[in-house]
């Protein structure tokens, strides 16, 4: 585990943290402009918050100039401008700006112009517009987001390495809280050979399993709504964020507002389910398809700039089928079997033969869609093969890849080898320590996907 850890720090650096770096600006970083302009520009590599998006404006001698609140452009989702109140008179000015991708994480930088003073235009030569400007300071600035010069842009590394944290602990309880409704809608009810005592023993423990995984859910969103404002309100120089400004004026913190939501449904679902109550199966089931779709509206998926409805749909899937796959079998592990071991004799291994055949269709489906769906994403959010080893979010999706690999050879193996030896306690016990490995590989895959969700694509 350190390990692991160890090794996602090293490949992602604090400056990748960042998710909507300022792309470009108007009036440019580092320009001079004949006329004082009208509107501050900025175009962004992700879909900005808009509320969460705040643009300030001063002069050499630290005069703060009113700006009108920030408005998106209709015609790039990309954009956003600030008016300027009054015309700036000719000398050096810093723009300051702040914002938040759609999918939470905070960015922000500065860059600088200078407004030239009418002596200075056409008239004269360029070795004069040239004096006028070195007594302004208007020495070039490097363009936004550069490492030198008076232009920069930062993010707060040890708070995005919290809210990655606190979304790995979310997937888990999404994995586990799915894995149980599955295990109860297609695993145990296409069982055979199950007594109704026994079938009965099984949906009450993994209705716990669900309600002790909504737990999770409910603390993890919480957790992050917290960093969240807490990264906001820890940008210099502007105003703080509050957790209700979060929450009630962001397209995350809409999604947030409807995992939290689901996850409560979920949790009252699981606690009615487990007292055998005629439907909470239904609502419950519901409620995690709903949470399996939050990802993706506060992720990489909401934020992207191109093919976003595609990117949506595929994260969902992709949650889906992940949750599917190593949640019930989490599920079959924790529940199934070791219930199905309290029985005598030879029944023993034949219900735990009967629920491992009910889940391998399952888990067959569940990986084709986890594979397909991470091949879309990785060929909209990777636009180069090359940006696999080039960037911080490639050499971490690598790492994913290669864990899931490894996870993939586990269950093949458990498929092929370890399956039709089941009706033999031999078989059982290997099936212990093979599940169990594959399930701890996947929990490392959900720890690096956590991480990969605070690295811009």
């Amino acid at each position: 585990m350190r390990f692991v850890l160890a090794l996602i720090l090293f490949l992602c650096p604090a400056r990748a943290w960042a998710h909507a770096h300022l792309k470009r600006s108007e009036p440019a970083a580092g320009s001079k402009v004949a006329s004082p302009p009208e509107l501050i520009r900025l175009w962004f590599s992700e879909r900005p918050e808009l509320s969460m998006t705040f643009v300030s404006l001063k002069d050499a001698s630290g005069k703060e100039w009113v700006l009108a609140g920030s408005q998106k452009d209709p015609t790039d989702p990309l954009a956003v401008s600030a008016r300027i109140s009054e015309p700036l008179p000719a000398g050096q000015y810093t723009v300051a700006w702040r914002t938040a991708a759609s999918d939470g994480h905070p960015s922000h930088g500065t860059f600088g112009f200078v407004v030239l003073p009418e002596a200075a235009l056409p008239t004269k030569s360029p070795a004069q517009v040239g004096a006028v400007t070195k007594t302004l300071g208007g020495a070039n600035v490097a363009p936004a987001g550069s490492a030198n010069g008076e232009s920069g842009e930062d993010a707060d590394a040890a708070s995005s390495l919290g809210n990655s944290l606190a979304r790995a602990f979310s997937f888990v309880g999404l994995l586990a809280l799915i894995g149980a409704a599955t295990f109860r809608a297609l695993v145990l009810s296409s069982a055979r050979g199950i007594n109704a005592e026994i079938r009965a023993r099984m949906e009450t423990r993994a209705a716990i399993l669900g309600l002790a995984a909504s737990v999770v859910v409910i603390l993890s969103a919480l957790a992050r709504l917290f960093l969240e404002s807490e990264m906001m309100s820890a940008m210099p120089d502007m105003q703080t964020v509050s957790m209700t400004d979060m929450a009630m004026h962001t397209g995350w913190g809409f999604a947030l507002r409807l995992e939290l939501g689901a996850a409560i449904v979920a949790l009252l679902s699981f606690a009615l389910a487990a007292r055998r109550l005629r439907g909470a199966w239904l609502v419950a089931s519901i409620s995690a398809v709903v949470l399996a779709i939050t990802p993706a509206l506060a992720g990489h998926a909401a934020a992207s700039p191109r093919f976003t409805s595609l990117m949506i749909f595929s994260d969902f899937v992709h949650v889906l089928g992940g949750a599917s796959w190593l949640g019930t079998l989490l599920a079959v592990m924790i529940v199934g079997v070791p219930l199905s071991l309290m029985l005598d004799g030879v029944e023993r291994w034949s219900l735990v033969a009967s629920l491992v055949n009910s889940f391998s269709p399952v888990a067959i489906a569940s990986v084709t869609v986890v594979v397909g769906s991470g091949l879309i994403a990785s060929w909209v959010h990777l636009e180069h093969l090359s940006a696999l080893w080039q960037t911080a979010y490639g050499e971490v999706l690598l790492l994913k890849l290669a864990l899931v690999a490894i996870t993939l050879v586990i269950g093949a193996y458990n498929f092929r080898r370890v399956q039709p030896q089941l009706l033999h306690e031999a078989g059982a016990a290997r099936l212990k320590r093979t599940a169990m490995l594959e399930l701890g590989f996947g929990f490392l895959i959900v720890l690096v996907t956590g991480f990969l969700t605070g690295i811009s694509p």
